[in-house]
């Protein structure tokens, strides 16, 4: 089960400035409405500007980490194994955060 999500914009490389958006879902809606609450969490990564971010996936155990790539022509995605360091290491803000509770 997800229970949050965190971006992360990679240094100096988003096209421009974001500041932090936050979406929240409750957890009756995540588990009436699974479809319709990825769809939300879909489109706000889509909304975020072009540029390369990490993205936290807050799941239970253990958290997931994704660098994804965001561009005019599509998305690229790769997944990483879980690395505290890697979380540790991230200097940027966050410019989204999906809330589930």
């Amino acid at each position: 089960m997800i229970v949050g999500m965190t971006v992360y914009p990679w240094e100096d490389r988003c096209s421009k400035l974001v500041g932090i958006n936050i979406v929240k879902i409750s957890e009756a809606d995540y588990r009436d409405y699974p479809d319709l609450c990825m769809k939300i969490v879909v489109e706000a990564l889509l909304s975020l500007p072009s540029g390369s971010y990490t993205v936290v996936n807050h799941i239970e155990p253990v958290p997931c980490v994704m660098d994804i790539r965001l561009a005019d022509k599509g998305c690229g995605l790769r997944l990483r194994p879980f690395d505290r360091g890697t979380i540790n290491s991230i200097k940027q803000p966050a410019c989204l955060r999906v809330v589930v509770g």
